[in-house]
């Protein structure tokens, strides 16, 4: 009998030690998105299909790198902490990454991967956007990804609204030409076909 109380005392508590973290993570996201300070990122996206999950468009930033100090030392996968800076169009552009967070300011927690020189001598980490996909409805995404190319790579401009908050960020919105995907597709229903 003693036995049996002890196992369901001990499933009881993994379970809800599972639903914490699920919850937390859930609720930094929520927070994130509601609360945020928005962030437009250039990407250039792809259309594949999650048999799990649905339709969705995969994006990839246009970003993929950030500046570093000359006597910064990373492992690959660790974390670092990247602000986030405006340019002159009004984009988003990753500032220089360090292990701490910054002191103020928006920031994004990113994984990293090796430092390396560019072409002027400056080093620069490699770093993986923790959001790459941008979920739609099973007939729409097909048409986003079309809209998104229109039949030419590079043909229009695509970028995506990014919600940050401490350090976490959550895409809010997918543009084409500086419109909304849904509205850009109920206005252009006959070239998205």
């Amino acid at each position: 009998m003693m036995g049996r109380r002890l196992r369901l005392a001990l499933f009881t508590a993994v379970a809800l030690v599972q639903i914490a973290v699920a919850g937390g993570a859930i609720v930094r996201s929520e927070l994130a998105l509601r609360t945020g300070e928005a962030f437009r990122f250039h990407i250039q996206p792809v259309d594949p299909v999650d048999a799990f999950r649905g339709r969705y468009v995969a994006i990839r930033f246009a970003i993929d790198r950030a500046p570093v100090a000359d006597d910064l030392e990373l492992r690959p996968k660790k974390r670092v902490f990247v602000p986030i800076e405006i340019d002159a169009d009004g984009f988003a552009i990753l500032g220089q990454a360090d292990v701490d967070p910054p002191a103020s300011g928006p920031y994004l927690r990113l994984r990293a991967g090796g430092i390396y020189p560019d072409e002027e001598g400056n080093r620069f980490v490699w770093v993986t956007m923790p959001f790459r996909r941008y979920y739609m409805d099973e007939d729409l995404a097909p048409k986003a990804e079309r809209a998104v190319w229109g039949g030419r790579r590079g043909q229009r401009e695509a970028s995506v609204s990014v919600r940050v908050r401490d350090g976490i960020g959550v895409i809010e919105e997918l543009y084409v030409d500086d419109v909304p995907i849904h509205q850009w597709l109920a206005e252009n229903a006959s070239e998205s076909r």
